[in-house]
């Protein structure tokens, strides 16, 4: 086996915004169009989850979906809502998107910027606009500054029964003009929406990676303040991360899931669709032969037993798109090597059981006791074309257990799959010690 010069970055998929859905392996596009054409019939104010794991391609699907509806005149905004968390409010962060999306309609820009700037200035905190005053009384050079800042500290330390009386009568005074504000925001955007030919699209993308607070007050915010008419946002996140979030804010015994269905009217699953090929239908082993052509390596037949039992205990093991890379740039990295087609147990305990992974560096007994179970909990439909799995689970028996615990048709598959020509343990250790220069991040 020979491996050309290549990257050893992982080979995920390239995003092409003039090329929506190009080398589309798992045919996503087909659920781009099925949700376009729903969305189209939407003329209500609607909130879609895209709902997977991490590593699964939520972030390609959704900016190649955007994408392609841009090429059918949709008016469309994608936001990372994680490399923004640290905005005081999301309000602003989602306000200014929609400004920037209708910035060439000046007057419509400016309108819907001074309203929703009177919406945030009544949903600041109060500390925050205390700071803000204190900013912008210095900036425009009207106090000394020290002075500013002790007023300031003051007032916000006066408890007394009359300053707190008088601050809430101010808020009920207030409470009219902020509703009316809230009300003359929502419409003056419900008319911008409502002009147009096709439902706006708001894509907001790593939801679930944000500081729990921001992200359970981002979705509180679509439901109050921008659900309107011909307004359509997408979601794409980890829902069991997202629920962990809101039970951070809210406590534990939080119905999450109930809590999230106020807010999200409709959660999509982002499938691995194949055709089949060469009798498989296996999206991982797709995925992970793609990636070979990536790294340009020659197609033995050690190389291909290397790949399909990658591709098995991944689907068993529920290992993610992201892991399967990983994974292909350990291979790739390690080269060419004795037995190669023995190592993707090796990999895949590296990638999700490290504490396995490194006990058995060690030849710790316990951890060949943690593989056998492992292996045991693996249900496979034709077992007796895993040899990958009557090899493995036959050699950490015998090193925990002996050879006491196999029974004879175990025994006979561990034969079978072993190595001719190697002691029992060899094939394992070779590939533990060449895996272990790789850190796991």
């Amino acid at each position: 086996m020979t491996i050309e010069a290549t990257s050893l970055s992982a080979p995920r998929i390239q995003f092409d915004e003039s090329k929506p859905f190009h080398g589309d392996l798992f045919k996503r596009n087909e659920l781009a169009e099925q949700l376009t054409g729903y969305i189209d019939r939407l003329r209500d104010g609607t909130v879609l989850a895209i709902d997977a794991p991490w590593g699964e391609g939520k972030s390609w699907f959704g900016r190649n979906w955007a994408a392609g509806l841009k090429t059918q005149d949709y008016r469309v905004i994608y936001l990372d809502a994680f490399q923004q968390d640290y905005v005081e409010d999301p309000f602003l962060l989602i306000a200014s998107e929609i400004n920037e999306l209708i910035a060439s309609d000046d007057s419509l820009a400016l309108d819907i910027k001074e309203k929703a700037a009177k919406v945030m200035k009544a949903i600041l905190p109060v500390s925050t606009k205390v700071l803000m005053n204190i900013a912008s009384r210095l900036a425009l050079g009207s106090a000394d500054g020290s002075r500013v800042i002790e007023d300031a500290i003051q007032s916000a330390s006066d408890s007394t029964a009359d300053a707190t009386q008088i601050w809430l009568e101010n808020k009920i005074d207030d409470h009219k003009k902020e509703k009316e504000s809230l009300d003359s925001f929502r419409a003056a955007l419900q008319a911008f929406c409502e002009s147009q030919d096709k439902p706006v699209v708001f894509f907001i993308d790593e939801l679930d990676r944000c500081r729990p607070t921001f992200a359970v007050k981002l979705i509180e915010r679509l439901k109050h303040f921008f659900d309107v008419p011909n307004l359509v946002f997408i979601l794409l996140l980890n829902r069991v991360q997202l629920e962990k979030a809101i039970k951070g804010v809210y406590g534990t015994e939080t119905d999450a899931s109930a809590y999230l269905g106020k807010f999200i009217h409709m959660y999509l699953r982002l499938p691995k669709k194949v055709e089949a090929f060469d009798n498989q239908s296996n999206a991982n082993l797709h995925y992970l032969r793609s990636m070979v052509e990536h790294y340009k390596i020659q197609k033995t037949d050690e190389v291909n037993h290397f790949v399909k039992s990658l591709s098995i205990f991944a689907s068993i093991m529920h290992m993610s798109l992201r892991d399967l890379e990983k994974g292909m740039s350990l291979f790739a990295l390690n080269g060419p090597g004795k037995y190669t087609d023995y190592l993707a147990w090796p990999v895949v305990l590296k990638l999700k059981h490290t504490d396995v992974f490194n006990g058995l560096l060690n030849n710790d007994i316990n951890a060949h006791m943690e593989a056998v179970k492992l292996l045991e909990l693996m249900k496979v439909s034709d077992q007796s074309n895993f040899w990958a799995k009557d090899y493995f689970l036959g050699l950490h028996t015998l090193a925990a257990y002996g050879d006491k615990k196999l029974s004879d048709e175990e025994f006979a598959a561990f034969e079978r799959a072993k190595p001719s020509g190697w002691y029992y343990g060899d094939p394992l250790k070779y590939w533990l010690s060449r895996l272990d220069i790789a850190a796991q991040d």
